[in-house]
């Protein structure tokens, strides 16, 4: 059985769950940051200090900014660019949110963002690093940590690396 098919039942879940919030707040795509949401409460990340409402409100403002990162806004203000500055500004003039992308019209289900669709190839990768018979939570969190952007940045902030996670999943059993 190829481990496409032997998604953990918290794995499955957690992408379901990321489709499911993604559409709740209109996100014109699911991205990542719906994909760690889900996974919060993942055994994996037991001890980390990961509130909520404190990851919401930083991906909120992510999309409300376009996608900028934290790091990106601090590279374009060592240019003499302040990103909040600029996006106040703009929303003034032309309205709340409207750098955030929008609904897309789609023909059947919500578009999976293409960092969202990388993330569960190499959550497969990572499982078969480890020779995991299966693809849990842990591999797909092991995936999101690998990347750069939103997700990576805010685990990395919370004190979440790649190395305790990728320890934490060698040990790891599937559920």
């Amino acid at each position: 059985m190829m481990i496409a098919e032997r998604f953990t039942k918290e794995a499955r879940e957690a992408v379901r769950a990321a489709v499911r919030d993604a559409e709740k707040v209109h996100a014109g795509e699911v991205g990542v940051e719906f994909l760690l949401l889900a996974l919060l409460d993942a055994p994996v990340l037991e001890g980390f200090d990961l509130p909520q409402d404190e990851l919401e409100t930083a991906f909120r403002d992510y999309r409300r900014k376009g996608g900028l990162t934290k790091a990106d806004a601090e590279a374009l203000r060592g240019l003499g660019i302040d990103v909040d500055a600029v996006i106040d500004s703009v929303e003034q003039s032309l309205g709340s949110g409207v750098l955030r992308p929008g609904p897309r019209r789609r023909w059947f289900g919500m578009p999976l963002e293409s960092a969202f669709k990388k993330a569960l190839e190499n959550a497969l990768r990572e499982a078969r690093d480890l020779r995991h018979n299966y693809l849990g939570a842990e591999h797909i969190l092991l995936a999101l940590l690998q990347g750069k952007g939103i997700v990576a940045e805010v685990l990395a902030e919370r004190g979440v690396t790649y190395a305790e996670i990728r320890k934490r999943a060698a040990s790891a059993r599937a559920t």
